[in-house]
């Protein structure tokens, strides 16, 4: 597959199996046959040594389980400004790896189209901010805003997390919800819609009223009214939400990419 934010992008593996090691290389060169790969770093130890001493690399590959410790401790010390995609064999730290800049979660044992899948996400998720490579992005994340990838929603007496990706919209009653792209809606813990709107992508989102912010794959269609533009959502349930005439011109230009 091609490779989309560096020609020969730079990828390091913190994995203490040398057999997944090795197995997790062979199904890099096959999809990218291009990339540089680092040497293998087996523990907490040699990963902090390295992150002294060397640039950070494009995409890491992080084992959780090390023998010397878990690999959250690395990125306490040296937050990674680089996508990051755990592997482990244990479930209960994919809440935890939400906190990390990372991209997905996979379980071992790793197959090649598991790998795919999470290299399709990354894509994904850069080409959303129409950003031509890391390298920018990181250009960008020093000198400005990062834009909301996950947050926590309540569900079933507890929270669950949400990638900005499966929201279709943002609703403020007395509390703020999100309404995923199933139709359902959740509750979230943001204190107002203003802080939200500060933290998602413009690119992506855009405030249509005093109570919605509307992402830009959930419009199904729109309609010029006497009072600006009638917006038609897919989801919740296809609601129509007016738009003012203020806001039609940036509207228009926000829903064409402009």
């Amino acid at each position: 597959m091609e490779f989309f934010f560096n020609t020969k992008p730079r990828i390091l593996i913190i994995e203490d199996e040398l057999l997944v090691a090795n197995g997790l290389i062979k199904n890099i060169r096959e999809l990218i046959p291009e990339a540089q790969i680092y040497p293998i770093l087996t523990s907490v130890k040699k990963a902090l040594h390295w992150f002294g001493k060397n640039e950070v690399p494009d995409l890491i590959f992080s084992d959780i389980q090390l023998s010397d410790g878990i690999s959250f401790d690395i990125f306490e010390q040296y937050e990674p400004a680089c996508p990051v995609i755990f592997t482990t064999a244990y479930d209960k730290y994919a809440l935890k790896a939400f906190e990390v800049n990372s991209v997905d979660f996979l379980l071992k044992p790793i197959g090649k189209d598991d790998l795919r899948k999470s290299l399709e996400k990354l894509k994904k998720r850069w080409e959303s901010y129409r950003l031509p490579n890391l390298n920018a992005s990181l250009r960008q994340s020093i000198h400005g805003p990062l834009y909301l990838e996950r947050f926590l929603v309540q569900h079933n007496q507890g929270f669950m997390p949400v990638i900005q990706d499966e929201v279709g919209c943002f609703q403020k009653e007395e509390l703020i919800f999100a309404w995923k792209k199933e139709g359902k809606r959740y509750l979230t813990d943001f204190n107002s819609i203003d802080e939200l709107e500060s933290k998602l992508s413009p690119a992506l989102f855009f405030r249509a009223n005093r109570q919605y912010i509307i992402r830009i794959d959930n419009v199904y269609q729109i309609k010029s009214t006497h009072k600006g533009i009638e917006v038609q959502l897919h989801v919740p349930n296809r609601m129509v939400l007016d738009v003012s005439r203020e806001k039609t011109r940036i509207f228009k230009k926000w829903l064409l990419g402009n």
